[in-house]
């Protein structure tokens, strides 16, 4: 046996070692430390009371009659306990610490379905040395729950509202958390998530946030996470090409009309009485082109563009049979909450970057998200500079993390459009909305 392979078991055991105390350490660190670290104080309390008991009868009948070693005992049981209970008291406050500061934005939009997450809420809130929930603007205002249609004028002011509470509830007048590490985790429409992000990363630059998974219960499925895996800043380098990613990638190019309403009519690409349109006319009074752009990650339908197969043979049949077809054009139903000032109807192209999970796979790997975010900005960024001028759509299906780690992206990405903005997608009857959100610089 060659001295390589003799190495290989001790390799393993130090292997094992580290993942046993890492298992035990986050335990520690979790709901169940205080209880943990409560009984270890108790024992040692009961073993002092008891030697303390003992002691005034050694003390008038002399050592005699076996009590001394009694004595012994109950006060190395207390001693031993004790320095237990401490030494886990201090690496649970140090594993805590380590974690720092936990920030949840907690913004769910009317018509969600209603997620269990008190136990997870509960988890972060026993592991980070601080927890400070952003108050969620529906608290002060029973109408913003970021609501879809002609209400949707409202999203800008709203997020605004918002970044204004993650800054009261971040304010730190002491100095006492500027040492530690800042966590987030978000529940949010996917283009709030986004504007979130870009926003904090633009007034709090010297510091990042690390964006953090959380557990969820969508149509991919029901995905639990710990709040302890290591989280992501989505600001540093791309460190793979497209080619890098572990999923499918393919990106794909569809024929579709628009059918724009602004307060539920038609418009006659003239923007809504006392709504500024963004859109400048060319001079020829034509409308300007529209770019629209959509991020798809799982096998979903979204809006016009149909279910996916997960089968890898039937879903290349699939898109083979799409691209080979004489197909009608994707018909888009939007409302312009915006007041883009778009025509009635439009034909366009819709662009679409499909990244689906591994084969046989639901959800992607969390390590795979920073890549996502990157190589999905770099993408929008060339669309935006391959249409200057134009008036960009975006639409997505994309886990929370990566919505939140684009708008962290495009506060930095080079290129990145100065407007972009969002398609928020009603899966009750198949429609969009254009809030008067703005996603760009």
């Amino acid at each position: 046996m060659s001295e390589v392979d003799q190495k290989q078991p001790q390799q393993v055991r130090a292997v094992r070692r580290t993942v046993d105390v890492a298992r035990v350490g986050r335990w520690l660190a979790g709901p169940a430390g205080p209880g943990v670290v409560g009984v270890f104080f108790t024992v040692a309390t009961a073993a002092f009371s008891a030697a303390g008991g003992i002691a005034p009868d050694l003390a008038a009948e002399g050592w005699t009659g076996g009590r001394g070693g009694w004595l012994v005992a109950f006060t190395l049981a207390g001693v031993v306990t004790l320095a237990v209970g401490v030494g886990a008291w201090w690496w649970r406050n140090r594993l805590r610490d380590r974690l720092g500061v936990a920030y949840v934005v907690n913004e769910v939009a009317a018509g969600w379905t209603p997620e269990q997450k008190d136990g997870f809420l509960n988890d972060v809130r026993g592991r980070f040395a601080v927890f400070r929930p952003v108050p969620p603007l529906r608290t002060f205002d029973r109408a913003a729950v970021w609501p879809q249609g002609a209400e949707a004028v409202r999203w800008g002011r709203d997020v605004d509202n918002l970044v204004r509470h993650f800054q009261v509830a971040s304010y730190d007048p002491d100095g006492r958390d500027a040492a530690l590490d800042r966590s987030l985790f978000v529940w949010a429409p996917w283009p709030v998530a986004a504007a979130f992000g870009h926003k904090v990363t633009v007034a709090e630059r010297g510091r990042a946030l690390q964006v953090r998974q959380r557990d969820s219960f969508g149509r991919q499925g029901p995905l639990r996470v710990g709040p302890v895996e290591p989280g992501h800043t989505f600001q540093g380098p791309a460190d793979r090409p497209d080619g890098g990613l572990s999923g499918e990638l393919r990106v794909q190019r569809h024929p579709a009309r628009l059918r724009v309403t602004t307060d539920g009519v038609a418009t006659d690409g003239v923007a809504t009485a006392g709504v500024a349109s963004s859109v400048v006319a060319t001079d020829d009074g034509a409308t300007p082109e529209i770019l629209l752009l959509v991020l798809r990650t799982n096998h979903h339908e979204f809006g016009p563009l149909p279910r996916l197969p997960a089968d890898l043979t039937q879903r290349a049949a699939h898109d083979d049979a799409a691209a080979a077809s004489d197909r009608e054009p994707l018909v888009v139903e939007l409302h312009d909450a915006a007041g883009l000032g778009l025509s009635e109807t439009v034909s366009t192209t819709l662009r679409e970057r499909r990244y689906l999970p591994r084969p046989g796979e639901t959800h992607h790997h969390w390590q795979d998200y920073p890549q996502i975010v990157a190589t999905a900005a770099q993408w929008i960024a060339e669309q935006a500079a391959s249409a200057p001028g134009a008036t960009i759509l975006l639409g997505a299906q994309v886990p929370q993390e990566v919505a939140v780690g684009l708008g962290v992206r495009s506060a930095r990405q080079a290129g990145w459009p100065r407007e972009l903005w969002p398609l928020v997608h009603s899966v009750g009857n198949g429609t969009f909305t254009v809030p008067r959100l703005n996603l760009g610089r």
